[in-house]
């Protein structure tokens, strides 16, 4: 009977594989010609990789907006972000002015120690000019195998003559968490850039630094994060969060494809009176992270609607070289809510979205209730925060100083260079003014007394900023920078409305 059975079947299998491969092929023939066609006929630049890397996106983009093809060179880049660590010269660079510029070098790397500044315009590396490079090929070519020598040709304000550095490239970390420090006598700060293997770590270890400054609350600042390794963003709650809280939990394609995160220890930073700062560039790890303390009613959300990714991504190896990350699950906050954005509509909108005046509107959302406390959250559309604060606009004329012309930056890198006597408490008074206007006037950037008073507190404070990063380091002019930031500011101002909340919450958890 099986027999009878099994022979129609097999043969059915067999015709339908055959029918499918003949079409299959068919198919693969269309490309290829297709190939064939644009590279006779395109007026572009035509390459077969390229065409095939483009097709193989093009397929996946009818999935999703997050299931795409890594190519050797982001394969290998997301790598290095999720390992925290890379081979090259250790310093950090940017477009200013429209040259390849190094903002700072790193405290200890070959650069710092070669005598790389900031300021200094990266003219060539190995001899192949970096006009019209972009950062990121500039970044390929200093990035190489530890060991290897890179030859960098730097043309230096103030000096006419080129100067050439030939350094050793090294195991450079790269550090998750950008920022550690105290704002003031209790008050800790802590700014994750994104969520890779040693985040959780990382942010443990600036917590107990902090800790032993003084620390008594901290704002943890997840803005522009665009996130990470789901089990970073899991440990990193943790910190914060008493064993046994539930953190995250994902769905697969079935109802029984359910993984759920809890916190698992108890770290000692359960009480710590917490504010959590997120915005539009807010995603993914982040929102996890943002989601799990505000459904756990332990601390208080302040910022700007999060971007809305409640997709998950396993990375699948191609080759060693290429990979695929697919989109295989979906994640949900502790209350229960998927905070994915629609993105069916328009890809373009998704990846690029207007005001956010109608993603903040919550009347057309899904409402859950946090797990402790009963209060009101929001789904399918990021996370809401408690408190919505605007970061406020730069005016055209701050704008073009500070991103058309980098005016700032510049102005700085000229100013350190004449003054060796800079302080941490320096301040941008008349004499630092005249001096800036003097700058702008030698260099051709138009401007009127009335642009410079309308804008006067700003263009104080970024002038002060610029002149301690360049001066200090980075994190000397965040913090000036913090004076002025308005969602930083609001934060201050809740510490008591989020202590009392994880209070209540600890109570009624007890109950």
């Amino acid at each position: 009977m099986k027999k009878k059975i099994l022979f129609p079947v097999v043969l059915l299998l067999t015709v339908f594989v055959g029918i499918f491969a003949v079409e299959y092929s068919k198919k693969v023939a269309s490309l290829v010609d297709l190939g064939d066609f644009l590279k006779k006929n395109s007026v572009n630049e035509f390459t077969y990789k390229k065409f095939v890397e483009g097709s193989i996106d093009g397929m996946l983009s009818t999935l999703d907006p997050h299931s795409t093809f890594l190519n050797e060179e982001a394969y290998r880049r997301m790598t290095e972000e999720q390992r925290g660590k890379f081979y090259g010269v250790g310093m950090i660079i940017s477009q200013r002015n429209g040259k390849i510029t190094v903002i700072a070098p790193i405290a200890n790397t070959p650069a710092a120690k070669a005598g790389i500044r900031s300021g200094d315009i990266i003219y060539a590396i190995n001899g192949e000019p970096t006009e019209g490079m972009n950062v990121n090929d500039a970044v390929s070519k200093l990035r190489g195998k530890k060991g290897t020598k890179v030859v960098i040709t730097i043309k230096r304000p103030g000096y006419k003559k080129l100067l050439t550095f030939t350094i050793m490239r090294a195991e450079i970390p790269e550090r998750t968490v950008e920022y550690a420090f105290m704002v003031n006598k209790d008050t800790g700060y802590i700014l994750v850039k994104s969520f890779g293997e040693k985040t959780g770590k990382e942010v443990y270890d600036a917590l107990k630094k902090l800790q032993k400054q003084g620390m008594k609350k901290l704002i943890l600042d997840l803005r522009n994060n665009p996130g990470g390794l789901l089990s970073s963003a899991v440990i990193v709650s943790d910190l914060f969060l008493p064993k046994g809280d539930l953190v995250v939990y994902i769905k697969g394609r079935t109802k029984e494809e359910r993984s759920d995160y809890y916190a698992r220890n108890n770290f000692g930073f359960e009480n710590i009176p917490l504010v959590v700062l997120i915005n539009r560039g807010s995603a993914s790890g982040s929102e996890i992270v943002a989601g799990s303390i505000q459904d756990n009613d332990r601390g208080l959300i302040v910022g700007k609607t999060s971007w809305g990714k409640g997709l998950v991504q396993t990375v699948f190896e191609i080759e060693k070289k290429m990979a695929l990350a697919l989109t295989t699950a979906k994640y949900y906050t502790p209350s229960g809510r998927c905070i994915q954005r629609d993105y069916k509509t328009s890809f373009g909108d998704y990846f690029n979205p207007q005001l956010q005046t109608e993603e903040e509107k919550n009347e057309n959302k899904p409402v859950f209730k946090t797990t402790k406390l009963k209060r009101t959250v929001y789904g399918g559309g990021g996370i809401t925060p408690d408190y919505t604060v605007d970061s406020g606009k730069l005016s055209d004329f701050l704008v073009k100083l500070r991103f058309r012309d980098s005016a700032f930056f510049r102005f700085a890198v000229e100013y350190t260079n004449k003054h060796k006597d800079i302080k941490k408490s320096f301040v941008a008074d008349d004499s630092v003014l005249d001096d800036f206007k003097s700058f702008l006037k030698k260099n051709g950037i138009d401007f009127t007394e009335k642009d410079i008073k309308d804008n006067l507190k700003l263009i104080k404070v970024l002038i002060e900023q610029e002149v301690l990063n360049i001066k200090f380091g980075l994190a000397e002019g965040t913090k000036r920078f913090l004076e002025v930031d308005k969602q930083f500011q609001k934060a201050l101002e809740l510490f008591p409305e989020a202590e009392a909340l994880y209070k209540k919450a600890q109570k009624t958890k007890k109950k």
